[in-house]
């Protein structure tokens, strides 16, 4: 609290967490130790993360877009943008399966998410490279998963597993990844503190940790 001022306040029988923090650890932790507080009333978690460079809402546009285009889970996905009461489709795709959809919004520094997706692991990949976006202090995760699955440890671990292996500066074939209850545990070896700092990090974007 001393390094991350956080606002604390109650809205609608809603316990509010805003303001801005170093790292999206410390979005997380606050938010899971106000949840234990605030129990059985709801978080409303609108923090955000500190940005190293505040991109204008264009180019922050612009690298979500080109990071979900790019990504190889989604090529079965469409891919659009909204602004204001224009949708903009970026890439249509119909499978046999139904049409899954990723629709993008850009609010002063937050990324908002909509649409459907075809697993937990696809919401969550989502949710992270929109976190690895330059100038994104906020992501707003509102995907479906459809048909819907059930949250366990193991998808939790395979979803991490999954982050790791798409960051380029990490050795992810060295770490070993448990979860239990939400609390992810990494072992392994890495080369360097910068790399190990790095595991740490992405582990922390991956939603349920």
């Amino acid at each position: 609290m001393h390094s991350n001022p956080i606002r604390v306040h109650w809205q609608d029988q809603v316990l509010v967490l805003d303001g801005t923090v170093d790292s999206i650890a410390a979005k997380r932790i606050a938010r899971e130790a106000a949840h234990r507080r605030a129990e059985p009333a709801p978080v409303l978690d609108r923090l955000r993360v500190r940005a190293a460079e505040r991109e204008g809402a264009g180019q922050l546009k612009d690298e979500v877009v080109n990071l979900l285009l790019g990504e190889p889970v989604f090529r079965s996905s469409s891919i659009s943008v909204r602004r204001g009461d224009t949708l903009e489709t970026l890439r249509e795709v119909r499978t046999e399966w139904g049409e899954y959809r990723i629709e993008i919004e850009i609010d002063d520094g937050t990324v908002i998410l909509s649409g459907e997706v075809l697993s937990l692991s696809h919401r969550r990949v989502a949710e992270v490279l929109a976190w690895w976006s330059r100038g994104c202090e906020r992501v707003e995760n509102l995907l479906h998963v459809y048909p819907p699955e059930q949250e366990t440890d193991d998808e939790l671990a395979d979803g991490i597993r999954l982050v790791l292996e798409k960051d380029p500066l990490v050795a992810s074939e060295q770490v070993i990844i448990r979860a239990h209850d939400g609390v992810v545990t990494l072992d392994g070896i890495v080369a360097n503190e910068e790399e190990r700092r790095l595991v740490v990090q992405d582990a922390w974007y991956v939603p349920g940790v």
